[in-house]
C-alpha cells in the first residue's frame, strides 16, 4: 500500500471528524492528530519514512518510539554488505530491541570473511536484546557445516545463541532450520530453549538442525533436551532425530497437542533404524489430529524406503526424490505398491521424482490412484508411457479417482509420442476445464506442452 495514499486517507478521516464534533475548530494540522491515528499512520511507513515523519514535531518523535511499531523485525546480516547490515542491526537493537516480539535473522551468501563479521554482529545484537520477550525466533539456513570452516567463530556463535535463548521464556515458535550444528552445540541450544520456553513453544522447526551423518536419536543429551518441549503442535525434524523411545515419550508429553510432523529422511543421515508400528499407533491414539508429512531426499531403493514407511504412520503427504543413481536397480514398483497398500485411507498428496531411466512404474501408479481414495494431488517425474497418461485421465472422467491436481513430467518420450500427448491434451481439455482440474503435462524434450 502506498504511504501517500495512507497519509491522504488519514487526513480525510481526521478532517471529517473535526467538522462533525467541533465545527468551530481551526483547520487541523498534523500536530493535532490523535496519538492513535499517528501510530496507525506509522504502521504503514517504512523505517526511513517513519524516521522522517518523526521530525514533524516532538509528539511525533515521542510516538515514533511506541513499542507496538517495532514488534516484528527481520535482519539480513550476510552478503557482500555484511558489515553495513550488521551495523544497522546493532543500531536498531540499541533503540528498539526490547520491543521486538517476532525476530527473524538470515545470513545469506556466507563466506569465511562474512561469517566472522556475522558472528561479531549477532553477539552484539542478541546481547542488546536479552531483556526482550520474544514469541518467535527464526534463523534459517545458517549452514554451519557447509560454510563455517573454523571452529572458533562457530563455537562463539553457538555460545551466543545459548546465552540469549536462556533469557527467553515466552517463545512460541523456534526455527533454526538448516543450522547444521555439531552434536554438542545443537543439544546445548535445544536445552536452553527447552529449559526456559519448553512449556510454551508450539512450533519447532529443526530440519537439518544437526549436521549430517549423526545418529542423534542415540544421544542422551539430545533426548534430555527434546523431552523438555511439552507443548508442540508442529514439529519439523529429521528421521535420525527420532526413535521408538522418542516417539513413545512424545505420546506421553504431547498427548492431544501434536497435530503435524514434517519428517525428512536424508541419504547422508543414519536412517536404517525402524520405528515400530506399535509406537506410531500409540502416538496416533494419543494425538488423534496428527498428520505426518515425509520427505525422502536422494533415497531411491525400496529396501531403504519401505522399512521407514510403516503402515501405522498417519501419513498425509509423501515426497520422494530418488537422486541420480541411474545404474542402480531401485525396485520402484515395489515401493509404489507398498505406499498404495499402506496409506490408501490417509494419503492426500504424493510427489515422486524418480530419476531412473530403466524402471517403469505405469501399472503401479494406476493401481495406486484407484486404491488411494483421498489422494488429491500427484506430482510425477518418471519414465511413463503415453497410454498411461490417457488412462489417468480416463480414471478421472469415470470418477474412479478423486485426483484434483496432476503435474506429470514424462521422461524419455520420442517426438512421435509427444504428438500423441498433444492429442490426449485436446481429447480431455473440455473435461479438465469443466471440472476445474489442475492437470499439467510436460516432457523432458526441449519443447514442452503448454500447461493445461
Amino acid at each position: 500500500m502506498e504511504s501517500s495514499w495512507v497519509v491522504g486517507k488519514v487526513c480525510e478521516i481526521f478532517t471529517s471528524v473535526s467538522r462533525i464534533f467541533n465545527s468551530s475548530m481551526e483547520q487541523s494540522t498534523w500536530v493535532d492528530l490523535p496519538d492513535v491515528v499517528v501510530i496507525e499512520l506509522f504502521r504503514f511507513l517504512k523505517d526511513k519514512d517513519r524516521a522522517a515523519a518523526a521530525l514533524a514535531c516532538k509528539n511525533w518523535a515521542r510516538l515514533f518510539k511506541t513499542p507496538c511499531l517495532w514488534r516484528s523485525r527481520h535482519f539480513e546480516m550476510g552478503g557482500y554488505r555484511a558489515h553495513n547490515n550488521g551495523s544497522r542491526a546493532c543500531a536498531f537493537s540499541s533503540l528498539f530491541g526490547n520491543y521486538v516480539r517476532y525476530l527473524s535473522i538470515s545470513c545469506s551468501h556466507p563466506s569465511y570473511h562474512t561469517t566472522k563479521i556475522f558472528q561479531r554482529a549477532i553477539e552484539d545484537v542478541l546481547g542488546k536484546m536479552r531483556t526482550s520477550n520474544l514469541f518467535e525466533f527464526e534463523l534459517e539456513r545458517l549452514e554451519l557445516e557447509r560454510f563455517w570452516k573454523y571452529e572458533t567463530p562457530r563455537d562463539k556463535l553457538i555460545a551466543c545463541f545459548v546465552r540469549f535463548l536462556k533469557t527467553q521464556k515466552y517463545l512460541k515458535i523456534f526455527d533454526m532450520t538448516a543450522a547444521q550444528c555439531n552434536l554438542d552445540g545443537g543439544c546445548r541450544i535445544l536445552q536452553a530453549v527447552g529449559n526456559n520456553s519448553g512449556h510454551k513453544v508450539q512450533d519447532v522447526f529443526i530440519e537439518d538442525f544437526f549436521h549430517s551423518r549423526l545418529a542423534v536419536f542415540q544421544t542422551d543429551h539430545y533426548k534430555s533436551a527434546i523431552y523438555k518441549f511439552t507443548n508442540i503442535n508442529y514439529l519439523g525434524i529429521n528421521y535420525n532425530c527420532l526413535s521408538d523411545e522418542i516417539i513413545e515419550t512424545f505420546s506421553k508429553t504431547l498427548e492431544g497437542k501434536l497435530e503435524c510432523m514434517n519428517i525428512k529422511v536424508y541419504r547422508n543421515d543414519p536412517h536404517f533404524h525402524t520405528i515400530s508400528g506399535s509406537q506410531w499407533s500409540m502416538l496416533r491414539r494419543k494425538c488423534p489430529k496428527l498428520k505426518v508429512t515425509m520427505w525422502f531426499e536422494s533415497i531411491g531403493h525400496s529396501t531403504d524406503i519401505i522399512p521407514v514407511l510403516v503402515k501405522e504412520i498417519p501419513l498425509k503427504d509423501l515426497h520422494i526424490w530418488t537422486g541420480y543413481d541411474d545404474d542402480v536397480e531401485w525396485r520402484l514398483a515395489i515401493t509404489i505398491d507398498h505406499i498404495a497398500n499402506s496409506y490408501a485411507n490417509t494419503l492426500s498428496m504424493l510427489s515422486l521424482e524418480l530419476d531412473n531411466n530403466h524402471e517403469f512404474v505405469d501399472d503401479n501408479v494406476l493401481a495406486l490412484l484407484q486404491k488411494c481414495k483421498k489422494l488429491n494431488q500427484l506430482t510425477l517425474n518418471a519414465n511413463v508411457v503415453v497410454s498411461t497418461i490417457r488412462a489417468i485421465c480416463l480414471l478421472r472422467s469415470e470418477k474412479k479417482t478423486t485426483l484434483q491436481s496432476l503435474h506429470l513430467t514424462a521422461c524419455g518420450l520420442s517426438e512421435q509420442e509427444w504428438t500423441v500427448l498433444c492429442q490426449i491434451k485436446d481429447e480431455f481439455s473440455e473435461m479438465i476445464e469443466q471440472q476445474g482440474l489442475d492437470y499439467k503435462f510436460c516432457t523432458d524434450l526441449l519443447i514442452d506442452l503448454t500447461p493445461m
